[in-house]
């Protein structure tokens, strides 16, 4: 008996081919199973918290409770700007009507003052937590950053110390 008949060495060749397949499909399915995991990590911070990141060179631990606080204002930051973002668009359709009704114009300015105080609260209450988790050079950066964001011209190290602030009134 011939170990290279015909019929053995096709089912060889197929079993070889079968191997190789098998081998192809598994590595697809395993990268490309890697890389969603990775783009869902990555989804989970936005370009700006990607942005804090880079300005602040955080460690991958920093990274993590910086991502952990921002989960934590999330929600509420959410809220307000869907507010803020309906309460503009009322005092719009008031400013829009042939006769505007100047109470509804003063209580919607208020009402959208009350909104941005509280945004600027929580934005805030964000910088000083992260601030605990940050050193002292990245406590610099991240005030760039949070000046940046408030409008105001960044401050030095020491700059703005011992000035009167005009918003408290004592103008």
């Amino acid at each position: 008996m011939n170990i290279f008949s015909n019929h053995k060495v096709i089912i060889w060749i197929l079993a070889g081919s079968l191997i190789v397949i098998l081998s192809i499909l598994g590595s697809l399915i395993y990268h490309t199973g890697v890389e969603s995991e990775e783009v869902i990590t990555q989804a989970g911070c936005s370009s700006s918290c990607m942005m804090l990141f880079d300005e602040l060179d955080l460690d991958a631990s920093q990274q993590r409770e910086i991502e952990n606080i921002l989960d934590q204002f999330r929600d509420t930051s959410a809220t307000l700007v869907s507010e803020l973002r309906q309460c503009r668009l009322a005092l719009m359709e008031e400013l829009q009507n042939d006769n505007p009704d100047s109470l509804e114009i003063i209580l919607l300015s208020e009402e959208l003052g009350s909104f941005q105080a509280r945004m600027t609260m929580l934005a805030s209450s964000q910088y000083l937590h992260i601030k605990t988790i940050c050193t002292p050079d990245q406590r610099q950066k991240l005030s760039n950053v949070y000046c940046d964001l408030f409008g105001c011209p960044r401050l030095e190290k020491g700059q703005g110390q011992g000035q009167q602030r005009p918003c408290r009134g004592d103008q």
